[in-house]
């Protein structure tokens, strides 16, 4: 029997809009209030260990999803989208954030917490029955090293330990987390941690496991450690799931944890094959040689809800695509780093997108609503900087559509009344193509000729790293729920996509540091809303599209429950 299920766009927002009722802040965690001190001491008692769906029937699960993004499967390094996936399946994170409520920061590993009153001191107490499959003990000094060799390691997720200065162990099922200090030598006040904690590159690993593979969590780690190459095809962690192998751009193999302290998985065995065409997996999908997609293409849509033997799911999420525009003029490049200036690709574009009109005419030339209803099938919104709707502090009412005589007017006042052409670059799959076409055309009746440059995913990533590229449409998923996700990565300029793109703004540093270092609800919320003004006034990104996703699975499957960050908790299905 064929059955539809729709998370609405208000769900969610009312979700993220709740209160943190496990610790009584008037917030979510993906919204930018964190729990207050008292409650985190009262955090819920650690739940029994959950009842296993059903009898384990040594069974495959087979996704079929696209693995491009897969560059490692070690937690210290892996910074794109699938890791999370996959982390969250293999490794256990100290607390965590349920599908059901992303409003509560609920026991994982720890069964309860401490938080002193500024946010710069917290205390974890560790479940003491927990086993690594390894069979080894987890322990606080296996929180101690994993947190530390993320930090030291130094690779793309050690972001969400930015701002920690201490982890130890004050005996063997605790553990302190303390803030490194503020400018002015104070302990700095991180109210975020406890939703960044969620995150999966945050999970816990093995030690000992690590430690024989070459692993190290010292301060020389980012040149010392040598397990990377072992984590990527084993996995080092506690969790319901055990890696086994991950060949590149084919497959990636999970056992189960048959030992896994909630119980044992119902699925033998996780087979996750890569499948870049959408038809194929769909194909897969409805000849029952696969049990479900990483997400179905909006265009098959019709014809997956016709299948009797298909479930649809459409969910709402809080990723977004965005295009991105250089805000530091070649010359200030040049005398910043003669090194980079001279690897800039494209420095004609370059000098032309610095300037504020320009970025702001190919914001104005955007048919947004074309992209979301012809492009995406109506399955997506837009808010009116780069910070989702469903964020407090956002307030869609705001957002700006296209306005084809504005864009016109504000080339000309930056002295481009005849036209311009800029250099597009992009990592290429099916829906950027796409896209990537429709904003060619839009920004042609603006009178800006776009030369497309696409690139193979992994080497865009490396360019965009590489502070190369002129103009960048990329896309954005949070790591955890917090608005900081937002506005660290965008706002401030020694980091990620602000710093990719050469944004320095005074103020957007000072109110994306002030949204991360205070715990008032108020305050945070008022920052947000400035941030935003000045995202939409200098115009380096502009948001393109929040995204809905849809999933399908075969109607025998049970258990799928959407999640934002990771996708889904393979444990929690079953057949």
């Amino acid at each position: 029997m064929k059955s539809v299920r729709i998370a609405s766009i208000l769900t969610l927002a009312a979700l993220l809009a709740s209160s943190l009722a496990a610790c009584g802040a008037p917030a979510a965690p993906s919204e930018s209030q964190p729990p207050s001190a008292p409650a985190a001491s009262e955090a819920p008692a650690a739940e029994a260990p959950a009842e296993p769906a059903a009898p384990a029937s040594g069974g495959a699960l087979v996704i079929a999803m696209n693995l491009n993004d897969v560059v490692t499967l070690d937690p210290a390094y892996a910074g794109e989208t699938t890791n999370l996936f996959i982390h969250i399946n293999t490794y256990d994170t100290l607390v965590d954030i349920r599908p059901d409520d992303l409003s509560v920061v609920v026991p994982r590993l720890a069964e309860s917490w401490e938080v002193n009153d500024d946010f710069s001191e917290f205390i974890f107490h560790l479940r003491k029955d927990v086993k690594f499959a390894s069979g080894n003990p987890l322990t606080a000094e296996d929180v101690v090293f994993s947190w530390n060799r993320l930090m030291n390691v130094a690779g793309a997720p050690a972001f969400n330990l930015d701002g920690v200065g201490k982890v130890e162990a004050l005996d063997e099922y605790t553990v302190k987390v303390t803030t490194a200090p503020d400018d002015s030598g104070k302990p700095q006040s991180l109210p975020q941690f406890l939703t960044s904690a969620s995150n999966p590159s945050l999970g816990i690993q093995d030690s000992k496991l690590v430690k024989e593979h070459g692993g190290t969590d010292a301060a020389d780690a980012s040149t010392a450690d040598k397990a990377k190459e072992w984590l990527d095809q084993n996995s080092a962690g506690s969790g319901p799931f055990i890696l086994v192998k991950w060949s590149p751009k084919a497959e990636i193999e999970l056992v189960a944890n048959k030992e896994y302290w909630k119980g044992a998985p119902y699925f033998d065995k996780v087979v996750i094959k890569h499948v870049e065409d959408p038809t194929t997996q769909l194909q897969m999908l409805e000849r029952g040689d696969a049990d479900m997609l990483g997400a179905l293409d909006t265009d098959l849509v019709e014809q997956a809800k016709a299948n009797p033997d298909i479930v649809v799911s459409v969910d709402q999420t809080l990723d977004m695509n965005y295009l991105a525009m250089v805000y530091t003029c070649p010359e200030d490049i040049k005398a910043k780093d003669p090194e980079k200036f001279a690897a800039l690709m494209s420095p004609e574009s370059h000098a032309i997108l610095c300037k504020k009109p320009v970025r702001q005419a190919v914001a104005y030339a955007i048919d947004y609503d074309g992209i979301i209803n012809a492009v995406l099938s109506g399955y997506g919104t837009r808010a009116p900087s780069i910070i989702p709707i469903g964020i407090t502090g956002v307030d869609p009412a705001k957002t700006r559509g296209r306005d084809l005589e504005k864009a016109k007017a504000l080339l000309a006042e930056a002295g481009y009344g005849d036209g311009v052409t800029l250099d597009l670059y992009y990592g290429s799959n099916p829906t950027r193509e796409i896209v990537a076409a429709k904003l060619q055309q839009d920004l042609a009746e603006a009178g800006i000729t776009i030369n497309l440059k696409p690139l193979e995913q992994s080497v865009y990533l490396s360019e965009m790293r590489a502070q190369k590229l002129p103009m960048a449409f990329g896309g954005w998923t949070p790591d955890y729920l917090d608005v900081t996700m937002w506005t660290d990565y965008f706002g401030l300029g020694d980091r990620s996509i602000a710093f990719r793109m050469w944004f320095q703004n005074d103020e957007a540093n000072r109110l994306a540091t002030e949204i991360r270092t205070t715990s008032d609800p108020a305050a945070r919320k008022a920052a947000t809303e400035k941030i935003q003004e000045v995202f939409m006034e200098e115009m380096p990104f502009t948001m393109l599209y929040q995204l809905q996703t849809v999933h399908a699975f075969r109607s025998d499957l049970k258990g799928f429950k959407f999640h934002p960050v990771w996708f889904v908790d393979l444990f929690e299905l079953s057949k």
